[in-house]
């Protein structure tokens, strides 16, 4: 239930016990801590030598705090296997070893999910997903299983783990978007999240600058420690060379509980097709998109585009564009964008063209709630 958070059940410390795949676990608190940060690394695949060389030492530098968990099940891709590590200032140890597993099946996250809340029981958990994405089309390639998590496997991961999860984090590209935010929205088990609308450089998260606040002070809400996220992530990238990079924490709870603004919008920008066609068009052109794939624009500054069109004279569309905008920016706790992002304003939506839909529109109406749930997939349909 929303909200709702996990009950402590006592664990001796120091155990060892069989379940399906685990050698050993060793050094479980018993207690149940202010935080626990659980990193997905899917490392099975080219982003293998990232996590040793990039996010681990930067994860080692967090200082220590006895009441704050910080703990990542690895795959890498040159060994058999998989490893649960646990994470302290200037050390990491291996506490427990698994059989293989696929870190690109939704199951596999549904148990990590579930991992984390049993092992380490807080009373606030972040669920950091760490390798490649594409959006609403998939996240976490495992290269070895050849294989990718799709949206109705996240929504099914995070829903049948019925753990709440109060900050849900992408260390991965381009997942910062209307379709990613919507689908964990569904399950009413996530908070805030944080991710990219852009690509994410291959040095990664800055994890040390960015979980820094809470190691030193555990009594941090998520709400603060999601704006430390975003505020980490510009301290280290804003004095570096990358012009294309972007993130948002984003307060799911202000979209769930207004989502009939956005589903307006889109039934207006359905319902308006055939009368502003080149208008949307203009307003697509002038507005950011992620560098990496155009189909990816963000939201709000498409509705400030669209806006400036003077010839959009219908006032139930602007009405609910502006609407739709206000519930974007107030939904956006914290965003940070460099040079060439300055437009940005949180999250994405696709806006597929041409060769770009009809390539995808089939995923994008099976996989996508968001597009069928609105009449977004129908807009596109149409637009098209």
């Amino acid at each position: 239930m929303l909200g709702e958070k996990r009950a402590c059940f006592a664990v001796a410390l120091a155990i060892v016990f069989v379940m399906p795949g685990l050698l050993m676990v060793q050094g479980v608190r018993a207690e149940t801590v202010s935080w626990t940060i659980g990193l997905y690394v899917n490392a099975d695949n080219d982003l293998e030598a990232n996590w040793d060389d990039d996010s681990l030492p930067m994860l080692m530098d967090i200082p220590a705090n006895s009441d704050l968990n910080i703990v990542a099940a690895v795959d890498r891709y040159e060994e058999d296997g998989c490893d649960l590590v646990e994470i302290t200032e200037g050390s990491s140890q291996v506490v427990a070893s698994y059989a293989e597993k696929n870190f690109g099946d939704g199951a596999t996250l549904e148990w990590f999910i579930t991992q984390m809340d049993t092992l380490y029981p807080s009373d606030n958990l972040a669920v950091v997903i760490w390798n490649h994405g594409g959006g609403w089309k998939w996240v976490s390639w495992d290269q070895g299983d050849d294989d990718d998590i799709y949206m109705p496997e996240l929504n099914a991961a995070i829903a049948n783990a019925g753990v709440y999860i109060d900050i849900l984090v992408f260390d991965a590209c381009n997942m910062a978007m209307m379709e990613v935010i919507y689908e964990v929205s569904l399950t009413g088990n996530v908070g805030y999240f944080v991710a990219s609308q852009e690509s994410v450089p291959l040095d990664g998260f800055p994890y040390d600058l960015m979980l820094t606040p809470v190691a030193q002070d555990t009594s941090r809400t998520p709400a603060q420690v999601s704006v430390d996220m975003v505020d980490g992530f510009e301290t280290y990238y804003d004095p570096l060379s990358f012009t294309e990079v972007a993130l948002a924490s984003v307060d799911v709870a202000t979209i769930t509980n207004s989502f009939g603004t956005i589903d307006t919008w889109t039934d207006e920008m359905y319902d308006h097709v055939g009368d502003y066609a080149k208008q949307m068009a203009a307003a697509l052109r002038a507005s950011h998109c992620a560098w990496s794939t155009s189909e990816y624009v963000d939201m709000a500054d498409l509705g400030e585009n669209l806006l400036a069109q003077s010839k959009i004279t219908d006032p139930g569309f602007r009405t609910a564009t502006t609407n739709m905008i206000t519930l974007v920016d107030d939904a956006v706790i914290a965003q940070w964008g460099a040079e060439k992002c300055l437009d940005a304003r949180g999250f994405t939506v696709w806006f597929g063209v041409r060769w770009g839909f009809n390539w995808y529109a089939d995923q994008y109406e099976t996989d996508c709630q968001f597009g069928t749930d609105t009449s977004w997939f129908a807009f596109l349909s149409e637009y098209d």
